[in-house]
């Protein structure tokens, strides 16, 4: 395999770790701190998180889109390019 240049450690890194905190640890914070979800009366779940489901949906989506916009310059880039023996 190849060495990684920097753009690829930087759509890696930052995407990963986005997709990361997004479900992991915003999951675990939610366990830790143990956020309820009461029961109405109507019998409907309510859910009371932590940090608000829109924002860890952005996170999320930040990760994926940095993951996507690197594999369009990875397509777009073509295959690395070996030196020639001559």
């Amino acid at each position: 395999m190849t060495e990684l240049s920097t753009v690829d450690k930087i759509a890696l890194y930052v995407g990963g770790g986005l997709v990361i905190i997004g479900t992991f640890v915003i999951g675990l914070l939610e366990m830790a701190v143990g956020s309820g979800h009461p029961v109405t009366g109507d019998g409907q779940i309510v859910h009371e998180a932590l940090i608000d489901i829109q924002i860890r949906s952005y996170i999320i989506i930040a990760g994926l889109v940095i993951w996507g916009l690197y594999v369009i310059y990875k397509v777009a880039a073509g295959p690395p390019r070996t030196p020639s023996a001559s």
